[in-house]
């Protein structure tokens, strides 16, 4: 009589059952993890915060980004880099960003609760620009437009590290983290925006002035007082 073996297909059943398991728990880890991780960013401070302000040094140029999520609006207002008011007295540089946005503040009488800042130049804006949604447009405005229709979904949870892993490869010295570009893309992708052809603050005169102390000449590009005036009682 021969002798008939069934050990082997009931082993190799049971491995399958193991090793379908182990896929199963996987693939429920990761899933789980990803809600974790998205629940933590739509709960983050960032996303909470009412006002938030992003400074953005682009050329010759200062952009202060205003996100008002208490008025889900946002407000972006240009300054040529090395513009003087004189009241109070304060020049807006990009040589210190943070500086330039607490001065930005206190020059228009505003209350952020956090501050975000960063050197932006066009092969950034385009390689973010590219990332975010492939938009044609280049540089800042390239920039501000692949946001405007960058939408926040659950499945792109593990990108927006890599949106701000980008901006720190180009600018060791920003402040950025993921929070903040997420709150960033919620604000563009879903507020109402005043644009800064609409809040751009000019100089006083197209050259600047020279001004002579002692025996020192420097040159001063001052603001628009009116136009600041202006721009102010806008963002009040």
């Amino acid at each position: 009589m021969a002798n008939v073996y069934v050990g082997g297909k009931s082993k190799k059943r049971g491995k399958f059952w193991i090793i379908l398991i182990l896929v199963l728990v996987a693939v429920a880890a990761f899933f789980g993890f990803m809600f974790y991780k998205y629940n933590n960013l739509m709960s983050s401070p960032a996303l909470k915060a009412d006002l938030i302000t992003y400074t953005i040094s682009y050329n010759d140029d200062l952009y202060f980004v205003r996100l008002l999520n208490n008025n889900r609006k946002i407000m972006i207002i240009k300054v040529e880099n090395g513009t003087t008011f004189t009241d109070p007295y304060i020049t807006l540089t990009s040589d210190n960003l943070e500086k330039a946005t607490t001065d930005f503040l206190k020059l228009f009488g505003l209350k952020s609760d956090i501050n975000y800042y960063f050197y932006l130049n066009d092969a950034l804006a385009n390689e973010l620009t590219n990332k975010l949604s492939g938009n044609s447009m280049q540089g800042i405005d390239g920039l501000f437009d692949s946001l405007k229709t960058s939408k926040l979904s659950f499945g792109k949870v593990f990108s927006y590290s890599g949106y701000v892993k980008t901006v720190k490869e180009y600018d060791r010295s920003t402040n950025l983290d993921e929070e903040g570009f997420v709150a960033l893309m919620k604000g563009f992708s879903q507020y109402a925006i005043t644009n800064y052809d609409k809040l751009t603050i000019p100089t006083l005169l197209n050259e600047p002035i020279t001004v002579n102390i002692g025996s020192q000449s420097y040159e001063r590009k001052y603001a628009n007082p009116d136009a600041f005036q202006r721009i102010k009682e806008i963002m009040e």
